[in-house]
């Protein structure tokens, strides 16, 4: 099937606590976002910030029901504070596959249908990587797809301290899809950056 790295780097500064773990319809946003994703993967890796957030998700995610189909990891940053591409890195680390999707923690309405059309797009060799954009030319970097043997570009960014991953982009031959495309709801993309978005959904 497929194999996802879901980033859950810890607090937000708007949010003042840790995004993934903060309840959703009474049960953790992580939690939304595995349930959907164990439908469409059989592999995930979970990348946290540090041991201290590692041991509070596998608190309440021990009691998620996986089939014994699906490899699911936890790990952490090898790197600290190094945002999203750091994630990336690791989660390559720990992942089998050499084409992987990044996810973000806080994005609890991404559907399944979303993730099936990624990957079926996904299937041209000619591309590294495979970047929904709106028709402002805005990019969607952590609901992409990426090739695992582009982990000597994230390594050489971070050793010259250039974190966004816009940088890593720009490295790649991409092949840019139309975010309305693949989800007209928009929703996959829904982000929760503050507080009161949690009362939208």
């Amino acid at each position: 099937m497929n194999s996802i790295i879901l980033l859950c780097g810890g607090k937000s500064r708007r949010m003042g606590q840790d995004k993934g773990s903060m309840n959703l319809h009474a049960k953790p946003m992580i939690t939304h976002v595995i349930e959907t994703l164990i439908h469409v993967s059989d592999e995930i890796v979970l990348v946290l910030r540090d041991e201290n957030q590692a041991d509070g998700y596998k608190k309440f995610l021990k009691n998620l029901k996986l089939s014994e189909n699906i490899d699911f990891k936890i790990c952490t940053d090898i790197l600290k504070d190094h945002g999203p591409l750091a994630g990336i890195l690791t989660g390559f680390q720990f992942i089998n596959r050499n084409k992987v999707m990044v996810l973000p923690c806080d994005s609890p309405l991404v559907s399944e249908l979303f993730v099936k059309k990624m990957f079926k797009l996904s299937k041209d060799v000619n591309f590294d990587a495979f970047v929904p954009m709106w028709s402002d030319g805005k990019l969607e970097p952590l609901h992409s797809i990426y090739k695992k043997n582009s982990m000597p570009i994230i390594q050489k960014l971070l050793e010259e301290n250039i974190l966004d991953i816009k940088s890593f982009i720009t490295k790649l031959n991409v092949k840019f899809i139309n975010a309305e495309s693949l989800d007209p709801t928009c929703r996959s993309f829904f982000n929760i950056n503050q507080r009161k978005d949690i009362y939208k959904l």
